[in-house]
């Protein structure tokens, strides 16, 4: 866009997180994201909203120039991606959550796995390819159907980019979601609280530890009748492929990025 947008209100039982899972195998300095979920808890209409941006999405970083939205981050953490969703889309977080490969393997692994249901193509490629360029592990033996995965599993099937695309990965990441919350619905407030003290570590966040262990507590009357509706900017048929700087990226016109605005107002609305 030319100018930033305006920005879409929140209803008063509107809380947005975003989270951001960074390709980061050693060191501290960051890079780009691998995965952006948007994700609007409404207490209103008991519905969390997970909306995943695509990483190749041709933006403008506000005080910058035009750049794919996995560039941010690097550049400016939180605080620069936050101004650039606002600028582009209108939406900002109230607060943020970024987890990198070692601290979501863990985070899955602390619970015990996850099931997850997976394709014929999607099994065989994890079987012959692991969890690749992070562990050295060609020895599973995951099947088509529902599969019991621990951590290093569960991050390579969010991974995958050569099934399906990004906007393929997009979704699995999501789907990891989308079971993780569906176990959460199984648990005690005390094995939620004790969770939070597991995952504290594996993540950096700007909520502190009462925030977060207040969210939960808000979270568990609503997770029996939580309905979570998975979505990704751009939607389907709302943007084009451009070629930028002789690279393939995703863009949109006018008219479809307001289209793509409406599904994020949605998901605030009481």
């Amino acid at each position: 866009p030319s100018s930033a947008a305006e920005l879409i209100s929140n209803a008063e039982e509107t809380l947005n997180i975003l989270l951001v899972g960074q390709d980061k195998r050693g060191g501290d300095e960051p890079k780009r994201t691998d995965a952006m979920i948007f994700c609007t808890i409404n207490k209103s209409t008991k519905t969390l909203t997970m909306t995943s941006f695509m990483r190749d999405l041709w933006v403008y970083i506000p005080g910058k120039y035009n750049q794919r939205m996995n560039l941010p981050y690097q550049l400016g953490g939180f605080p620069m991606l936050n101004d650039t969703l606002e600028y582009n889309f209108g939406v900002r977080a109230n607060y943020n959550i970024e987890i990198d490969f070692a601290g979501f393997m863990k985070a899955i692994d602390v619970i015990g796995g996850i099931e997850l249901e997976l394709t014929d193509a999607e099994a065989k490629y994890l079987n012959e390819r692991g969890n690749w360029g992070v562990e050295d592990n060609r020895d599973w033996e995951l099947k088509e159907g529902v599969n019991l995965m621990n951590g290093s599993q569960a991050l390579a099937y969010s991974r995958i980019r050569q099934i399906g695309t990004d906007f393929g990965r997009t979704n699995r990441q999501r789907t990891v979601l989308t079971v993780l919350i569906n176990k959460a619905k199984t648990l005690s407030l005390k094995e939620m609280y004790d969770f939070a003290n597991e995952l504290m570590p594996l993540i950096r966040t700007d909520m502190t530890k009462a925030q977060m262990i207040g969210l939960l507590v808000d979270m568990v009357p609503m997770l029996p009748d939580l309905q979570i509706v998975s979505q990704r900017i751009p939607a389907d048929k709302q943007y084009s492929f451009a070629n930028k700087n002789g690279a393939s990226v995703i863009a949109m016109s006018k008219k479809q990025l307001q289209v793509n605005k409406k599904l994020l107002a949605a998901a605030m609305e009481e």
